[in-house]
């Protein structure tokens, strides 16, 4: 009578243990693929001010691209002419906005350095097709073209053609922007990002050559979050990318490829969140809900930064 009660209790057991089991693997996937979602919004969120940037540095190529008085210098190769002119351009722009944080380069129709906004000399003429891959798309094409692009630094660069009235290439115009305005808006979600290049191009981007390095990369920027940055000190497995995040002193961190004219990996951008945070980007009451800053809105419901 005994083995008879003890078969059922036996069966019994045996379900309430592959319950346990079925729940706890549930459990366990049902928090990767709610973090899974939290940091690909977060990338979204990332990708999206990049994209606002690009946008932005695009604008001001553009409208530059069609000034007649660059046109006239590049006709006469007179330097100093435009370099008053991007430079009057860039002092008005921030006696209106506030914005100091551009550069500005002409380039001629052979793809040399012509102007620029923040050297004195030393580059006229400079060479610059042999690893502008940028450059030397935006004069095949007569296009403009904007990207995060390799040159003496890492950084997003908007070109566009200048070309005279017979709409033949007469040179080039970039507007550089850094990350800066990027991790400023950043922080108002609590992300951090740390952009880094590969050490294999810094005789390249020789301008970044005495910043700091980490884990076979450098440091893309002067100013960074010095807390990720000891963090990654601290924890150099995350430059092997072995996991697709990492839990660490209550930060969530990815790394995203940044990649040369979209194309080539020339490094990394490390984003950090705070473990534990969500979006959400329902809203039932169908009203707006937006993060502000000084210069944009960005709609969490529609997903888009709006320029003010």
């Amino acid at each position: 009578m005994k083995k008879i009660y003890l078969i059922p209790i036996v069966i019994f057991s045996a379900f309430l243990l592959i319950l346990f089991v079925l729940y706890n693997r549930y459990a366990g996937y049902y928090e990767d693929e709610k973090i899974n979602s939290y940091i690909s919004k977060n990338i979204e969120i990332l990708n999206e001010n990049i994209e606002f940037e690009k946008r932005y540095a695009l604008s001001i190529s553009l409208f530059l691209s069609k000034n007649n008085k660059i046109k006239e210098a590049l006709h006469k190769e007179d330097q100093a002419e435009a370099l008053r002119e991007i430079k009057n351009f860039l002092n008005e722009l921030k006696k209106a906005t506030g914005i100091n944080n551009i550069d500005i380069q002409i380039h001629t129709k052979e793809l040399k350095a012509f102007a620029r906004s923040w050297e004195n000399g030393g580059y006229l003429g400079k060479e610059l097709s042999g690893f502008r891959k940028g450059l030397v798309l935006v004069k095949n094409s007569k296009k403009p073209f904007v990207s995060i692009e390799l040159g003496k630094r890492l950084n997003i660069k908007a070109i566009s053609p200048i070309l005279d009235k017979e709409h033949n290439f007469i040179g080039s115009i970039e507007a550089i922007v850094g990350f800066q305005n990027i991790k400023h808006r950043l922080r108002k979600f609590d992300l951090d990002i740390l952009g880094l290049l590969d050490s294999k191009f810094i005789d390249i981007a020789v301008d970044i050559r005495d910043h700091k390095r980490i884990g076979g990369y450098y440091v893309v920027e002067n100013e960074y979050p010095k807390t990720l940055f000891d963090t990654l000190k601290k924890h150099l497995e995350i430059f092997k990318k072995q996991r697709p995040y990492y839990k660490i002193d209550g930060r969530i961190i990815t790394t995203i490829p940044m990649r040369n004219v979209g194309i080539e990996d020339v490094g990394m951008i490390v984003l950090s969140m705070r473990e534990g945070g969500s979006i959400n980007i329902l809203d039932v009451t169908n009203k707006k809900i937006e993060r502000e800053n000084q210069n944009y809105t960005f709609d969490r419901k529609y997903r888009k930064v709006i320029i003010k």
